[in-house]
């Protein structure tokens, strides 16, 4: 079946150049003089066979040539509030300063079940890290900032049933020496396009981006008025499954505390899409659920973040139907 490979295939396919072990053709044994010697006439010997197929490898991918650069077109949101909350009311906001730094790590986690008939198939991929140094560039009069994050370092943690060792990941994540991601987000999340740009790139650098940018989060709309705790937001985000997918998440969110400068906010995600097609295929029964927590402190930009989220649909083409379900979770932690 076709459109199950056409859904994981961005993040399968890159982690196919995680570095495993090649495949090689075996040399064949030298001959033996003694026995060729006393061997029966031709007429005697048994005719042979023929040679076993060599499996090609497939050629590596060129070396770039030049920087590389991935972007993620910004998500169309909006935000709807529902309850004030009580108490204190003051604005929620990203605030960082101009100049200001944080130390930031990323952990990115993926996984898949495919199934067809009777047959189940999982894949899951070590926890993706990066770590650096996330600096608010400028801010402009409306409170809009400009970003980067440095990436100075890269890891894969090991997660139960995973394809994918994480040493064989980790090389293909050391292919992102230097990585910076920038881009800008309004003081209440409204986040604009987003760019990863390698400056000397090798031949797994595309991929590793690619697996990036499958997964990388979004962080939550907050509302333009002041609340209190217990104020309850609503927020409708149209995106792109896996790329291909489109799809409607609805979150709601609750300010669940406050203590001084600092917020707790919860969420829960609903999706769903409708009938699509899809490479002469047809998507269908598209739902899924989510939840989120987050920390939000003034004077920082970067909140700690944790969010995780499951989709399901069917894909079909002609007699035959695949159940997939897609998991992503990501977590951010900012000092």
């Amino acid at each position: 079946m076709k459109i199950a490979p056409i859904v994981v295939v961005s993040l399968v396919a890159a982690l196919a150049a995680c570095g495993g072990k090649s495949k090689s053709t075996p040399l064949a044994p030298l001959p033996d003089d003694s026995k060729s010697a006393a061997a029966p006439p031709k007429e005697a010997q048994a005719p042979a066979e023929p040679p076993a197929p060599v499996e090609e490898e497939e050629p590596p991918p060129p070396m770039p040539t030049g920087p590389v650069e991935v972007k993620i077109p910004a998500q169309q949101t909006t935000v709807k509030l529902v309850e004030k909350g009580k108490g204190k009311l003051a604005p929620l906001r990203y605030s960082g300063k101009a100049g200001g730094k944080q130390q930031v790590e990323l952990a990115l986690d993926f996984g898949s079940t495919e199934t067809l008939g009777s047959e189940t198939h999982e894949t899951v991929i070590p926890t993706i890290v990066l770590v650096g140094e996330a600096e608010t560039k400028a801010i402009d009069k409306a409170g809009r900032a400009d970003y980067a994050i440095t990436v100075s370092g890269t890891d894969a943690r090991a997660v139960q049933g995973a394809r994918v060792k994480p040493e064989e990941l980790k090389v293909m994540l050391g292919s992102l020496a230097g990585l910076v991601i920038g881009g800008s987000v309004g003081s209440n999340g409204t986040a604009g396009e987003v760019t990863m740009r390698v400056e000397k790139p090798d031949r797994l650098t595309e991929g590793a981006l690619e697996m990036i940018r499958l997964t990388m989060p979004v962080l939550p709309l907050l509302p333009a008025e002041p609340v209190g705790v217990g104020a309850k937001w609503q927020t409708t985000a149209t995106t792109k499954l896996a790329d291909k997918i489109v799809v409607t998440q609805v979150t709601d969110y609750e300010l669940v505390a406050a203590k001084g400068t600092t917020w707790s906010i919860k969420g829960k995600t609903a999706v769903t899409g409708s009938d699509q097609e899809l490479h002469g295929g047809k998507i269908s029964n598209i739902r899924g659920t989510g939840t989120s927590e987050l920390t939000l402190a003034a004077g920082a930009l970067y909140p700690t973040y944790k969010t995780s989220l499951e989709t399901q649909f069917t894909a079909s083409e002609k007699d035959q139907s695949m159940a997939l379900a897609l998991r992503v979770g990501s977590a951010v932690t900012a000092k």
